[in-house]
């Protein structure tokens, strides 16, 4: 078995994992009393989605930074975040509690900021993300970004 093999199947088991068993687990612990298990380092996104109408709702580890909240997704693995391009209203659950923001894709010089401080709060998290807390991390949106490291980073008003 060739090592891409060998990582795609840990990533493909991973993802299943994560689907299947963690994202459930963390959507109820996360609306519930029980939230502060974890809250700390786990928000919930709710949004509609603009074509289908439909709600999602995923968790997504979090840092406070810049006045909001920030996240960050791998560009290649996932698609929700297109529809944060353009700034649009979704639902957080914080800490327990449901709040009405506006989430929006960060590009620029204020994104390699914000990355920085995600970093910080998410170490082994962003190192594995391709994120070093020196500014390492690049965001797709970066010119020249590599595949392997490209992130989509979001804040969340």
């Amino acid at each position: 078995m060739s090592p891409t093999a060998a990582t795609d199947r840990v990533s493909d088991a991973q993802r299943m994992l994560e689907q299947r068993f963690a994202n459930p687990f963390l959507r109820r612990v996360l609306r519930s009393p029980l939230h502060r298990l974890a809250s700390r380092w786990f928000v919930l996104v709710s949004y509609v989605g603009p074509k289908s109408g439909r709600r999602y709702r995923f968790p997504v580890a979090y840092a406070v930074a810049g006045g909001g909240i920030v996240a960050v997704t791998p560009e290649a693995e996932s698609n929700w975040w297109k529809n944060f391009r353009r700034p649009m209203a979704c639902r957080l659950w914080y800490r327990g509690q449901r709040r009405e923001a506006t989430g929006e894709v960060v590009t620029g010089e204020f994104a390699a900021d914000l990355l920085d401080r995600y970093a910080a709060a998410h170490g082994l998290l962003a190192r594995e993300l391709g994120i070093s807390e020196n500014g390492g991390g690049r965001t797709a949106a970066d010119e020249g970004a590599r595949a392997d490291v490209a992130v989509v980073l979001f804040r969340f008003d």
